[in-house]
């Protein structure tokens, strides 16, 4: 993107001189300046989805132990199968 801005001259007299001492031309200078004023780059928060799984989270939620040791059970046979079934014959999860 190029961006056209007027500054008085002054200011580009300073810029100019920054520029020079640090051995960059102007433009880059600018840009530095820039960036460094700007708010860091974050991750966009996809909302929604965040919601649905703490949906499920708080659905699935227990504290039976007979539904826990079940989850247990179906997670051990999960896995045996996936390490039985490896094709590299390392257990995928040891």
């Amino acid at each position: 993107m190029t961006l056209m801005i007027d500054i008085p001259a002054e200011m580009e007299r300073r810029l100019k001189s920054e520029a020079a001492r640090l051995g960059i031309d102007e433009s880059e200078y600018a840009q530095r300046l820039i960036e460094r004023g700007l708010p860091p780059i974050t991750p966009s928060v996809d909302q929604a989805t965040l919601d649905l799984i703490a949906k499920w989270d708080a659905e699935d939620a227990t504290a039976d132990p007979a539904e826990l040791a079940r989850r247990r059970r179906q997670w051990e046979e999960f896995r045996k199968s996936l390490n039985d079934n490896s094709i590299s014959g390392r257990p995928v999860y040891p």
